[in-house]
């Protein structure tokens, strides 16, 4: 994965760089699509107001298409949730924050093309009407594989990499662990939230994945 990373960090470091004097939204996805595209990464990148949020408040989601993808269609798709000012300027700090949740969701849905790939595009996740308990949604394999890759990028840009690797014995502490009243993993925080301490089997296995995606993972390839 660490090449892919390194793609998308490019990608936000272009659109960071090009908007050092400030942009708006419309910019910055304009921005962003070209730059993937320029990279040759096949993401489609869509935004959904949604008035129930503040003017500065913004969530992103990202999806992967197996279907998509074996038909040679755009697989990946990210959306930005908002309801920004359109006059609103984003100065290099909101640019920066923005960016960090794109690469994060992109790299999640590329780890999930890898793994539908490696089984001939069969759905990760296939569950009757679309519907499912946020807890089942957690214990799916794949999403505890590509939610540990989450985990470890989380900690090597909060913690550092090597630091984590020391936090890794104290797993439940590190999930309550806050840096600037913001936890160093909010996925890590929200698994130990669903499913309580390290002795319940799917957060025995999250940890052993995280531990050997800190191994393996390169922070020059994280974006921030």
């Amino acid at each position: 994965m660490n090449s892919i990373m390194e793609t998308v960090r490019d990608v936000c470091n272009r659109v960071r760089a090009n908007s050092k004097h400030g942009t708006n939204f419309h910019n910055l996805l304009v921005m962003l699509r070209r730059e993937f595209k320029r990279s040759e990464l096949d993401v489609k990148v869509k935004s959904e107001r949604n008035k129930q949020l503040l003017d500065e408040e913004f969530y992103i989601n990202a999806y992967y298409d197996a279907e998509d993808d074996d038909t040679y269609e755009t697989p990946i798709e990210v959306v930005v949730h908002h309801n920004f000012d359109k006059a609103m300027v984003w100065d290099r700090k909101h640019v920066t924050s923005f960016l960090v949740q794109v690469f994060d969701a992109t790299v999640h849905e590329y780890k999930h093309q890898r793994q539908s790939r490696k089984r001939g595009h069969e759905n990760f996740w296939d569950h009757p009407n679309g519907a499912y308990h946020y807890q089942e949604y957690l214990m799916d394999p794949d999403e505890v594989d590509a939610y540990s890759l989450s985990i470890a990028i989380e900690l090597c840009r909060s913690l550092g990499k090597y630091r984590a690797l020391r936090y890794m014995s104290k797993f439940t502490a590190l999930s309550k662990l806050k840096f600037q009243d913001t936890f160093v993993s909010p996925n890590l925080s929200a698994y130990i939230g669903q499913f309580g301490n390290t002795s319940t089997p799917v957060i025995k296995l999250l940890a052993k994945k995280v531990y050997v995606r800190l191994q393996k993972i390169d922070t020059d390839c994280i974006f921030v």
